[in-house]
């Protein structure tokens, strides 16, 4: 992992947000943090909360960390497209920063996977880009040094949708992130 991550992503980026999704839960519900990285800040802030949170990332370095900084917390080394749990498992989802990285067609498949994952009615929060005429080509961006991909898609609402999800929320917040939040169909 990259020595700048834990300073960049910081202590506070998106737990007010998670925050605010977990609060709407029961307490003690199981949630899932995809691509939850060293487990700072979100997942943290939803175990302080109360709830059981499972980390998902395919990083080993990042799962080094978690394990690190939460100890007692669930951990699995594993692809977002494919989640490795079973159907219906979780009263929520969150995804912050993770899901924009992948190509369109990679992104549709992680909806299809984390959607099987959720329980009928739970939120999934997640942070993306949304373009009108975005294309498969994506862009590059770098971030201290390290390059890496973007993918936009034209719509969320009508991807979703696709995969048993209904699209809520959208919260614009200009130069940090587009977090969009959805709920599991019934």
């Amino acid at each position: 992992m990259p020595n700048w991550y834990p300073s960049d992503r910081g202590r506070t980026v998106g737990v007010a947000d998670a925050l605010a999704v977990a609060a709407t839960l029961p307490a003690h519900s199981r949630i899932l943090d995809i691509g939850c990285g060293n487990g700072v800040p979100i997942t943290e802030a939803l175990v302080n909360a109360g709830h059981r949170v499972v980390g998902l990332d395919s990083s080993a370095g990042m799962l080094d960390r978690f394990r690190a900084n939460l100890p007692g917390t669930p951990v699995v080394r594993g692809d977002a497209r494919q989640c490795p749990f079973g159907d219906r498992t979780f009263d929520g989802a969150f995804s912050w920063g993770m899901l924009f990285h992948l190509r369109r067609v990679d992104q549709a498949a992680a909806f299809a996977s984390v959607s099987r994952v959720l329980k009928p009615g739970a939120p999934f929060l997640f942070t993306a880009a949304e373009i009108d005429d975005a294309d498969d080509a994506g862009i590059t961006g770098t971030m201290n040094g390290v390059t890496f991909p973007y993918y936009a898609i034209p719509s969320y609402r009508t991807l979703i949708v696709e995969y048993g999800l209904v699209l809520l929320d959208v919260h614009d917040d200009p130069g940090v992130s587009t977090s969009y939040l959805a709920r599991r169909s019934p």
